[in-house]
């Protein structure tokens, strides 16, 4: 597969070919379109805070750990 890269604005729905490409004329061609403008992120990564509970009133000891 050939691959080559510009840019180019889109009018009206149309993207514009550059000259030295035109021989690619009526071939069927893959199209990605990646905007070139920094954008801001879509989401905003997850964040963990801290858990505490309440051990006070709790019994463990190792044989009831590993009785389970």
């Amino acid at each position: 597969m050939n691959t080559i890269e510009f840019e180019t604005k889109i009018h009206n729905g149309v993207v514009e070919i550059p000259t030295q490409y035109r021989a690619w004329q009526n071939k069927t061609v893959r199209v990605i379109l990646l905007d070139t403008e920094e954008s801001a992120p879509v989401s905003q990564p997850l964040r963990f805070s801290a858990a505490s509970i309440n051990t006070q009133n709790f019994h463990f000891d190792r044989e009831d750990a590993n009785a389970r």
